[in-house]
């Protein structure tokens, strides 16, 4: 926990602190009320309980981009309500991942899960595609964690000259500028600056469903 200082001026940490539960509180809602938050020194600490494993990643998520925060410890725990067993998860994560509005992107997408944990298993397109299976799979209940072994097929090898060019016209109408792109051997690495974290968001989602994209790597910062 960071220390109350003695001023009637708040430290640095104290009005990180204070921003992070603000805006968890706003985009989380009734699901940040178990967040415990500290911090020291730039470093956060989030403790405490949420329902679900999509949860505890989003949360992270919206601390990564404070202004202020240099590392995040995520300590929060999976609430295990209820009676779940390997069966029971597998069987409601086998429902989300053939129920949900991107069904026809991951439809050969399986699991297995062993104590709390998800492996994803079978084939998509895109890396956008293996990142939704993730997306989905993490918000099923019980389930502690989840790996990914999902293949990224395509149709025809797409060089990485050609995924650079399709990456930067994406970008262009989107009209996302002063963003570097270089691939090699189909990894992506964007660098740069950008506005806010809706403009990080978009460049990752638009290189990540680009056709030949198999990993990508963000060095982007913001103003």
């Amino acid at each position: 926990m960071y220390l109350k200082n003695d001023d009637k001026n708040p430290t640095k940490d104290e009005l990180i602190v204070d921003l992070i539960k603000d805006q968890l509180e706003e985009k989380m809602q009734a699901s940040s009320m178990d967040i415990n938050v500290s911090c020291k020194d730039g470093i956060v600490q989030l403790s405490g309980f949420v329902d679900v494993l999509s949860e505890k990643k989003y949360a992270q998520d919206i601390v990564l981009y404070i202004k202020g925060v240099k590392a995040i410890e995520n300590n929060l725990t999976i609430s295990m309500d209820g009676n779940f067993n390997d069966k029971h998860i597998e069987k409601e994560l086998s429902n989300n991942l053939n129920s949900n509005k991107y069904r026809d992107r991951i439809s050969n997408v399986g699991a297995k899960v062993n104590d709390g944990t998800a492996s994803l298993i079978g084939t998509v397109n895109t890396l956008k595609d293996c990142h939704i299976a993730l997306d989905v799979a993490s918000k099923t209940r019980g389930l502690k964690n989840v790996v990914n072994n999902i293949s990224i097929v395509s149709p025809k090898r797409v060089d990485d000259s050609s995924i650079t060019n399709n990456i930067v016209q994406q970008f262009s109408l989107n009209k996302i500028d002063n963003i570097d792109c270089n691939v090699d051997n189909g990894t992506v690495t964007l660098k740069g600056v950008v506005e806010s974290r809706k403009d990080v968001e978009l460049a990752k989602d638009i290189a990540m469903d680009i056709k030949g994209v198999r990993k990508l790597k963000t060095k982007l910062k913001l103003k």
